[in-house]
């Protein structure tokens, strides 16, 4: 009885660790994970409507496929000339005429080419599918009005243009900002709750499973831990300490590596490539220590099996503790090498924002990734010793192929690809997003990380289980 008090209690402590976790997330990640904005195709211009003078009223019919809309973007023209006037802009239902916002623009204040912004306040909700009218006219007298760009040759269905209720050949050459909801934040809390529940019922099936002699997934990693604990924490503390055995300046290292690197590359792609990169250092940085526990992480786990063999030969520890250890022995440089990264950040004027509080996730999501790809490699690098050199030739391309030190915009349309299956740059990019946009990264980012980590840990624990009875045969 005492023991299932004592289950209870500790699923009920989960849970409420869990919720509070869930509402930071949801306060944190903010509307970046509740709303999505899509801006429509910007049409060409080719020529102006006319003048807009008192009298003549220009309509705009288009068809809108969201949810909410947020601004309608203009070009207008003063002819090169001063003017005088006031023109208003009224969107209307096509339907019910009901006008649904309005402004009004200064003519006097229009110049050459003027890319005009109207954004509405609030915004416009519950248009979806609707049609709507954009309707412009002015108080100008003749001789002292100005024009709005418009394509004479594009003519669709949902794009139909008037002047005074005739219709005329083209359309405006006008953009819309539309809203619609992601799914994860119309059903965030349906999705958090359906995963309690998941977990309780798991919890719950472990708790029975035991009680029969039998254990899962989730109890035999408990119990690793329980029972060689003590030898994971000296396995990390090994691996740590002698990276940097005899050497002066020792752990330092681990904060002076990222600046010095930084420092190089930043002198060679700032100063004598000229790169554009808002806020480079930060850019820079960013990406080299992520890259850099990537590289390091892998590059000594691929070795786990074969360092560990007297151990292996003759004392039985799960084989999995090895690479798992020299992974997380290598996430301490990691965490020391965000402090230089944030002091960066400061001195180069960033504002630091309550997004900030996000950048476990991709972290944790690394570490994942980099065990999943430690267990394969560290496999084949038992029964194929050429594993690591051409880890090395693989680790170079990668690094190319990962915009750490160039914009991601230089890379052809052809190329893409690489970039959406190159699970680096996503976890790159995440880091990014929040130190120098300051706001969470879109629903699609966490997808992404998701994705990369437990796929490639799936993937990489079924290789090395499946093998690993054969290492004795080949350390």
């Amino acid at each position: 009885m005492v023991n299932l008090k004592d289950k209870v209690k500790k699923l009920t402590v989960i849970y409420i660790c869990f919720f509070a976790i869930c509402a930071l997330f949801y306060f944190v990640a903010g509307d970046q994970i509740q709303t999505k904005r899509s801006v429509s195709p910007q049409i060409v211009p080719d020529g102006i409507v006319g003048e807009l003078i008192d009298g003549v009223t220009i309509d705009q019919e288009f068809l809108c496929n969201q949810k909410k809309l947020e601004a309608i973007s203009l070009m207008f023209t003063n002819y090169m000339r001063e003017n005088t006037g006031t023109v208003k802009l009224v969107l209307k239902d096509k339907n019910t005429n009901t006008i649904l916002a309005e402004t009004s623009l200064d003519v006097a204040a229009v110049t050459p080419d003027m890319q005009y912004n109207w954004n509405m306040d609030p915004v416009v909700d519950d248009v979806e599918n609707k049609e709507l009218i954009l309707s412009i006219m002015s108080d100008s007298k003749s001789g002292e009005g100005i024009s709005v760009y418009c394509n004479s040759t594009l003519n669709t269905g949902d794009k139909a243009l008037y002047r005074n209720g005739e219709a005329i050949s083209g359309c405006l050459a006008f953009q819309t900002t539309l809203i619609s909801r992601y799914f994860l934040g119309q059903y965030f809390w349906v999705i958090m709750a359906s995963f309690a529940i998941l977990f309780g019922c798991y919890y719950v099936y472990s708790c029975v499973a035991a009680t029969k002699g039998k254990f899962t997934i989730g109890m035999v990693m408990h119990g690793v831990w329980c029972r060689y604990g003590f030898l994971i924490k000296q396995l990390v503390s090994r691996d740590f300490k002698t990276k940097y055995k005899r050497s002066v300046l020792g752990y330092l290292w681990s904060f002076l590596n990222p600046l010095m690197t930084m420092m190089v590359q930043y002198i060679v792609f700032s100063q004598l490539f000229r790169s554009n990169i808002e806020n480079f250092p930060v850019y820079l940085l960013s990406g080299i220590v992520l890259f850099s526990f990537f590289t390091e992480s892998v590059g000594q786990g691929l070795t786990a099996i074969l360092a560990n063999a007297s151990l292996i030969t003759k004392v039985y520890v799960p084989k999995y503790i090895y690479p798992v250890t020299k992974v997380v022995s290598s996430s301490i440089n990691l965490f020391i090498s965000l402090i230089p990264l944030m002091i960066v950040v400061l001195l180069t004027g960033q504002r630091i924002t309550k997004a900030i509080l996000l950048i476990p996730f991709p972290l944790i999501c690394l570490l994942i990734f980099c065990i999943g790809m430690t267990f394969m490699l560290c496999t084949s690098e038992v029964f194929f010793r050429d594993t690591q050199y051409l880890w090395g030739v693989a680790t170079l391309a990668w690094t190319y192929a990962t915009p750490l030190f160039y914009p991601e915009n230089i890379i052809p349309d052809r190329f893409k690809f690489i970039q959406t299956y190159n699970p680096m740059y996503h976890y790159i990019k995440f880091i990014r997003i929040i130190l120098i946009d300051g706001v969470s990264p879109t629903p699609e980012e966490y997808l992404y990380c998701l994705l990369f980590s437990f796929g490639t840990l799936i993937v990489g624990a079924w290789i090395f289980k499946k093998f690993q009875n054969r290492f004795v045969l080949y350390i």
